[in-house]
């Protein structure tokens, strides 16, 4: 299963290219098309820790995000 990433950037956060180095050492990766970033999960166990993962790189850069979470 795949967890697909939107990111809406801030003005008043940090510049792009360093949230993108943040998402990228939460392991997600860039993809083309209707999302930014998507990572693959193999249990909910794993997904928890991905998301949490993720979350913890983004708090306090202003960044919104959404996720959607697909079969392969």
């Amino acid at each position: 299963m795949k967890i697909y990433l939107k990111i809406q950037f801030s003005s008043e956060g940090p510049s792009p290219l360093d949230i993108i180095k943040k998402v990228e050492e939460a392991d997600f990766k860039p993809v083309v098309g209707d999302y930014d970033f998507a990572t693959s999960f193999n249990n909910p166990e794993e997904y928890g820790d991905k998301i949490e993962k993720l979350h913890r790189a983004l708090k306090g850069t202003k960044v919104h995000y959404t996720l959607n979470t697909k079969k392969d």
